[in-house]
């Protein structure tokens, strides 16, 4: 059975296993951002992980997680670029780097997102949830949304749309009290 530890190491504590399960669809994101390929952001998202994992021991707890995520997968996005460079041609070093660089702030927010949108959900009334879901999360289309709900159909649109927009809205608050 192989490890991702080298041998007399200590596995990771808990803290560091929070932290880097949190971090996930941030990093998975960044990565497929940074290379807008989702096969090689895979690779280099799984990359990531296993160099997250070994380097462990080297987080500074009082420091945030993410962002020394971020760096390290910074790196490893390069280093797809570059395996990736050797095969054809590819954009320039320099062009590459913006690149990345750009996708770093929309993968530092990805999490932030969630967070405020799992917050703003938990305010809805649970029959809006419900709807909510059964829509985003199930996939039913509007009409059995309305039979089961006892709702018309243009009801179920109109409560969606409003429901989006007060998400929406309820988000961006939460971002901007976040950053204020």
């Amino acid at each position: 059975m192989s490890s991702f530890t080298e041998p007399g190491q200590n596995a990771p504590d808990a803290a560091f296993v929070l932290a880097l399960t949190e971090s996930q669809t941030a990093l998975r994101a960044y990565c497929e951002a940074s290379l807008g390929n989702r096969e090689e952001g895979k690779d280099a998202w799984q990359r990531t992980n296993v160099v997250l994992w070994r380097k462990a021991g080297e987080w500074d707890q009082k420091k945030r997680f993410l962002p020394w995520a971020l760096a390290v997968a910074r790196y490893e996005v390069l280093a797809v670029i570059r395996d990736r460079q050797r095969d054809l041609l590819v954009f320039d070093e320099d062009v590459a780097l913006a690149m990345v660089d750009e996708s770093l702030h929309v993968a530092e927010t990805v999490g932030a997102r969630r967070d405020a949108l799992a917050l703003c959900t938990e305010k809805l009334q649970p029959r809006h949830r419900d709807v909510l879901s059964a829509h985003y999360v199930l996939g039913h289309p509007h009409a059995e949304i309305a039979a089961s709900h006892r709702m018309r159909l243009s009801a179920v649109k109109v409560l969606l749309m409003r429901l989006r927009r007060s998400l929406a809205d309820c988000i961006e608050r939460r971002l901007n009290e976040q950053t204020a």
